[in-house]
């Protein structure tokens, strides 16, 4: 299971992702879905369903789906991503997470972290700027009703939706195409 903590020292060596057996790229892991920024939605739509969850004060956040919760991405072939150049955000800077409070954050449960000589990217400009980011994302999706939303999946207790308004944007079209690619991760 994964396990943010905030990063309070720059200088974290990582070691070498071929020696670990992909566990970030497993739902047995922990790795069902990811948060994204309507930034993202271009990049991922082709490879990845683009869903939705509410929050706990009933916002309306996008995510990708990355397993059943279960088996591996269906992208990881052999343990290695077979679609690597387009991989999302969250795959690029694994194990590291930004969030909305600009800090950055460190998954202490991957097992290359503190092994080897390579430090981690912190620099890369998927953490410049997060909270805006983030706070765009929110501010596009929240005239959204949730009487718009239906419910398609559960996995592990968390449920997924997907938009059935009439609500039109390039985001909630890049959303309804992705709903293609849902067969390719729940089997």
């Amino acid at each position: 299971m994964k396990n943010f903590v905030k990063l309070e020292n720059s200088q974290i060596s990582f070691g070498d992702c071929s020696n670990c057996e992909a566990h970030c790229c497993k739902g047995s892991f922990g790795s069902i879905f990811s948060q994204i920024l309507k930034d993202e939605f271009e990049n991922v739509y082709e490879n990845f369903p683009i869903l939705f969850i509410f929050g706990n004060l009933g916002f309306i956040k996008p995510v990708i789906l990355l397993s059943n919760g279960f088996d591996s991405c269906p992208y990881l072939k052999n343990n290695l991503c077979s679609i690597y150049n387009n991989r999302p955000n969250v795959c690029k800077i694994y194990p590291l997470s930004p969030n909305i409070d600009n800090k950055i954050y460190l998954d202490i449960s991957c097992p290359e972290i503190s092994k080897g000589k390579n430090n981690l990217n912190l620099e890369s400009n998927i953490f410049k700027n997060y909270q805006n980011k983030y706070i765009e994302t929110h501010l596009e999706f929240e005239k959204l009703e949730l009487k718009n939303f239906e419910k398609i999946l559960s996995i592990k207790n968390m449920n997924f939706y997907k938009y059935i308004g009439d609500k039109k944007s390039k985001y909630l079209d890049f959303h309804r195409l992705s709903l293609l690619k849902l067969k390719d991760f729940i089997n």
